[in-house]
């Protein structure tokens, strides 16, 4: 018996555990989704190991994957890695981010710095016959493969970090150095264009100064260059930072012209503190009001940004090491060993293909919505729909398309649709909520906006609908709320501008709202709607010739994209044509007020003041019959007009104090008698015309009136 247990013991301390199995197990696990099981396995490998960087590593990731955030982070402070091992910092931060311990994170970010930390403090085995290290796959896989991978993966976690912090400005400088640490960090450049955090201009230098040609191929920084523009914003032409060839050609170039002078007269006023006369109108003064401050606020937050992309840049450029490739280069050092022809394709091709990607798809339908070709984006979102039915950035246009078409029982269906599948998501309950504000209830309509907004508080088309919602009734503190919530979160976009200065405007403080207009116009210089309710301002002040010169600019603009997307002017820029037909009238182009005016009826022929309006031009013109005719139709649409039927009775004053006014009523009046009467009762009516007398006459003819009554009798009166 003695002798079997000393057998045993010895044969125990011949066998041995290979760890490497196990960890590989593990990798396999979280592979297949087994989290739990990875886990189980990853602690037992910690545990034998020692606690070293890469397997507690492993456990921690196991703990994020099952979303146990702040058990994951503790482990990895716990064994004090996130100041050794940029992988375990990097889960770290990725941990407290998710947990939304913000503050948290920001203090360790300030603490610990990335640049002199190691990727591992251990060193991985290699292949010596293929030189690939056996954990090539994994973040563990050699410092000179993946260090500027982990550090964009860092510097993008920070940027998320003091995004959700409210500070904006160092998000997007820690967004631009993830970028150039990695031109591969797609998260970086969609946190920056998705969340409207560059201005056109930045967007456009930062794809000119990405580290192409350091970090890939000729061919992949085209390739890759394809793929990031067509992220960029769509709604306007960049006319400061292109040629005139790469202008679109649906700009006339005389149109384009007057836009470049306009916007240097913006730029020179906005920096510039000129007086602008008072106009004739009653304004509400600023400086008194509590209301009207936050919107002061904001335009001195937009004179003083807190954040420079030049300097940003500077800061990234610095920083670039040429030890330090992008996983790229490796991977082609490694690969060039083994060529797979079967795995390379021409350029050409590649661009070719590439336009059927959903990503790419979505940009043009993107394109074609704010180019107001609605027709074309349905069809594009149509088709890309079928193969990912729940594209995040698709969905969000087609909603927009189907308010804009007032397509309330299609956005119902796609609203319940995501509320079935996403409930969690903002953008399920902005669908509702935008359903509910068209069919005009805008209580749920606020409150599913509101829960949209509170899932995600950077999703901005959720803050403006928020803000439509209120400004259709009229409520316009609570929409400008919603407006400069907007702003601050979507510097690069105009729209929150544009909408600040619709509700100033309405509420009477004209200088305010053209500050506001003047502001988007820096942004958004080709944007027709901000030109239109700057015409509008300038009608207001009652500079009407250059009301007249910004309408008349925006008409061109819509009618040029009109015919690009091969379809005919909207009838959404019916007031447009209105407004442009009021200023030509005001500076006495009575002609060409009527054509606008005319062309505005062809868009919305049921309109009561558009025939009021062509109806003013024929009475200032002379035309008093055909002015008293489109007054007629327009009291025939809406009779409570008091102004038509104002002006329809000073038409008809002025018509029959005119002397030939009567003859011509006489004239017509006896010419219908003479029509209408036989010669019998011609020469009974000239007999007894000066005889005063009241008489019965009966007709002679009566073969005439066969098929009247026998019996009826015509009475007659006559004055002496």
């Amino acid at each position: 018996m003695a002798g079997d247990g000393e057998s045993s013991n010895t044969d125990g301390a011949n066998d041995h555990i290979d760890l490497s199995v196990y960890r590989k197990l593990v990798r396999q696990f979280i592979d297949m989704r087994r989290y739990s099981s990875a886990l189980f396995w990853a602690e037992k490998v910690s545990v034998l190991s020692g606690h070293e960087p890469r397997d507690v590593y492993y456990q921690a990731q196991c703990m994020f994957l099952l979303g146990e955030f702040h058990r994951a982070a503790h482990t990895i402070q716990h064994y004090k890695l996130e100041k050794s091992s940029l992988p375990c910092f990097n889960l770290l931060l990725e941990s407290l981010y998710a947990a939304k311990q913000y503050n948290e994170a920001a203090n360790i970010i300030q603490v610990v710095e990335v640049e002199t930390m190691t990727t591992s403090v251990i060193n991985q085995p290699m292949d010596t016959a293929s030189g690939v290290y056996f954990e090539s796959n994994s973040v563990f896989g050699g410092e000179e493969n993946n260090r500027n991978e982990l550090l964009a993966s860092i510097f993008l976690v920070k940027g998320k970090v003091f995004e959700a912090l409210d500070n904006r400005g160092m998000a997007m400088d820690f967004y631009v150095q993830a970028l150039h640490k990695s031109i591969y960090c797609f998260e970086a450049l969609e946190a920056l264009v998705q969340h409207e955090m560059l201005m056109a201009w930045e967007e456009f230098e930062l794809m000119h100064h990405l580290p192409l040609a350091q970090q890939s191929s000729e061919a992949d920084a085209k390739f890759i260059l394809k793929l990031y523009e067509s992220r960029l914003k769509k709604y306007y032409e960049l006319i400061s930072a292109r040629n005139a060839e790469e202008i679109s050609p649906i700009v006339n170039p005389d149109v384009l012209k007057y836009i470049k002078e306009f916007t240097a007269r913006v730029q020179q006023t906005c920096s510039t503190d000129t007086q602008v006369p008072k106009p004739s109108v009653s304004k509400v003064p600023m400086a008194s009001s509590q209301f009207m401050s936050p919107a002061q606020k904001v335009l001195d937050d937009l004179k003083a940004p807190t954040f420079s992309l030049q300097t940003s840049l500077s800061r990234a450029s610095s920083m670039i090491d040429t030890t330090h490739r992008s996983l790229f280069d490796a991977s082609n050092r490694r690969g060039s060993r083994e060529h797979e022809s079967d795995s390379l394709m021409p350029l050409n091709d590649c661009l070719s293909r590439v336009q059927r990607s959903t990503d790419l798809l979505a940009a043009e339908a993107e394109k074609c919505f704010y180019d107001c070709d609605y027709k074309q984006c349905l069809k594009i979102l149509s088709s890309l729909l079928k193969v990912d039915p729940f594209h995040n950035n698709a969905l969000t246009i087609q909603i927009a398309c189907l308010v804009e078409n007032g397509d309330f029982n299609k956005l119902f269906y796609v609203a319940h649709k995501l509320v079935d599948r996403y409930p969690d998501k903002a953008i399920s309950w902005y669908a509702v909520g935008c359903y509910y504000d068209m069919i005009g209830k805008s209580d749920p309509a606020r409150r599913y906006l509101s829960k949209a907004t509170s899932l995600d508080r950077l999703y901005g088309p959720a803050w403006l609908a928020y803000g439509h919602s209120f400004a259709n009734e009229n409520e316009h503190e609570q929409a400008m709320a919603a407006y400069f919530k907007a702003t601050q979160l979507m510097r690069g976009c105009h729209l929150p501008l544009l909408y600040i200065g619709v509700e100033c405007g309405l509420t009477k403080n004209l200088e305010l709202a053209e500050k506001f207009f003047l502001q988007a116009m820096t942004i958004a210089p080709m944007d027709v709607y901000v030109l239109h309710e700057l015409g509008v301002i300038k009608y207001e002040y009652e500079y009407f010739d250059g009301a007249a010169t910004i309408f008349q600019c925006t008409v061109d603009i819509v009618r040029q994209r009109a015919k690009a997307n091969n379809e005919e002017v909207s009838a959404r820029w019916e007031p447009l044509f209105i407004n442009l037909g009021h200023s030509y009238r005001k500076i006495q182009k009575f002609e060409d007020a009527l054509y606008n005016f005319q062309f505005a009826l062809l868009l919305k022929p049921q309109s009561g003041n558009t025939y009021t309006a062509i109806g003013f031009i024929h009475a200032l013109l002379g035309n008093l019959d055909e002015a008293i005719e489109y007054f007629h139709k327009s009291l025939a649409l809406n009779r409570d007009c008091i102004v038509t039927s104002t002006i329809l009775k000073d038409c008809i004053e002025d018509l029959m104090d005119d002397p030939t006014t009567i003859d011509e009523i006489c004239r017509k009046a006896l010419k219908d008698v003479n029509e209408y009467t036989t010669p019998s009762s011609r020469r009974v009516i000239n007999t007894d015309k000066l005889g005063g007398i009241k008489m019965n006459l009966k007709f002679d003819e009566e073969e005439e009136f066969s098929n009247s009554d026998s019996n009826m009798v015509v009475e007659m009166s006559f004055d002496p």
